[in-house]
């Protein structure tokens, strides 16, 4: 699931690219000509899968899967990416990747990483706020979002577990049962770590990327979003996040990731797929979720949306707000036409679930 470390996996994979062929691994790059950077993980593959990029770009990655299972010598191919556990079953993705693979001999094994819902509700706010998608506060976007199947654990692997024929692993983010890393309980879960575990060094069980934003920082971003300059942008909005996460972290600001305040509706998501995820939790783990899952330790909302923002900590908002606008060159489009876009934007919002039929994405 997004969110729950495996940016950090992907790194140290790629890291150890060059060495995992000897050990009868493989963590190939699958992605097409046009992608001239070097990807951690399989983002653009997945693309493909989803419609999000030219269809010719399906058909040049899946050729080159075919090629590289073909040609490899390892016994063991790596796949990493976290919306691979969001599709819609209609897109038929995990029947096809299991029939590429069984056509030159390997069986699909699935290994999910997963926390509570309520936690997994407030981190995806805060990544879409990181990517400058929201102008909603976190109640509002909570009370839309909590009904979506990201959350119902069961349902999301079972098409991937039917298609791998049962074989599943299911990783804490923080298990009750071990005090290892989260990379150590990763690659144990999946059989590895025995076989590479004396390559990874001591930095690597701790290595954090992607960390979580800040209030401070989820505010700018909000307000950044109500101004509409990512529509002024050609990077990357992730890139006008990370610039203001970075800058807020290096002031001293924004110690503590972000919790949405909606303590009353974290508590229903919770109780909501409580059932659902203890299925969940008795196929995989053959226990409870709470037998085997620590969640988070609880904590006050730190939102500054819709309440009373002390003058200093304002004084940081309007800074990241200005620090970033000055970066990227951005322009304050009038307040008129940034509220009528606004507007707009919130109805098509709530108009999507009429139009879908039965997705996961939450937009």
């Amino acid at each position: 699931m997004p969110r729950t470390g495996s940016t950090s996996l992907q790194v140290v994979l790629t890291h150890l690219r060059p060495y995992l062929p000897a050990r009868g691994i493989l963590y190939p790059e699958i992605k097409p000509r046009s992608v001239a950077w070097v990807s951690p993980n399989h983002q653009v593959l997945g693309e493909t899968f989803e419609g999000r990029r030219p269809a010719h770009e399906r058909a040049e990655c899946l050729a080159l899967l075919a090629r590289t299972l073909a040609e490899t010598r390892a016994d063991t191919v790596i796949l990493s990416y976290e919306n691979f556990a969001q599709y819609h079953p209609r897109l038929g993705v995990p029947e096809l990747l299991a029939s590429i693979l069984s056509a030159h001999g390997f069986a699909m094994e699935i290994a999910v990483v997963v926390k509570a819902p309520s936690e997994q509700l407030n981190s995806v706010y805060s990544h879409r706020a990181q990517l400058i998608h929201e102008t909603r506060g976190f109640r509002a976007y909570a009370e839309r979002a909590w009904p979506s199947g990201w959350f119902d654990y069961d349902a999301l692997v079972e098409p991937w577990v039917a298609a791998a024929q049962g074989r599943i692993t299911a990783i804490p983010l923080r298990d009750r049962r071990s005090d290892a890393s989260l990379l150590e309980r990763v690659l144990t879960g999946i059989g590895l770590f025995d076989r590479i575990g004396d390559l990874i060094g001591p930095a690597d069980h701790g290595l954090v990327r992607n960390r979580s934003p800040g209030p401070i920082a989820v505010e700018a971003s909000r307000r950044l979003r109500s101004l509409r300059v990512h529509r002024q942008t050609r990077v990357h909005t992730r890139a006008i996040g990370h610039f203001i996460d970075e800058h807020a972290w290096a002031r001293g600001w924004d110690p503590v990731p972000f919790l949405g305040d909606a303590p009353d509706l974290l508590r229903l998501i919770d109780a909501h797929y409580g059932p659902t995820n203890d299925r969940f939790a008795r196929r995989v783990w053959g226990a409870p979720w709470a037998a085997v899952a620590r969640d988070a330790t609880d904590r006050e909302p730190n939102e500054l949306a819709g309440r009373p923002i002390p003058p200093e900590t304002e004084e940081a908002v309007a800074w990241l707000m200005d620090r970033t606008m000055a970066h990227h060159g951005f322009r304050r489009p009038p307040r008129w036409w940034c509220q009528a876009m606004n507007r707009l934007e919130d109805g098509a919002t709530r108009l999507a679930p009429l139009v879908r039929t039965r997705g996961w994405r939450v937009t």
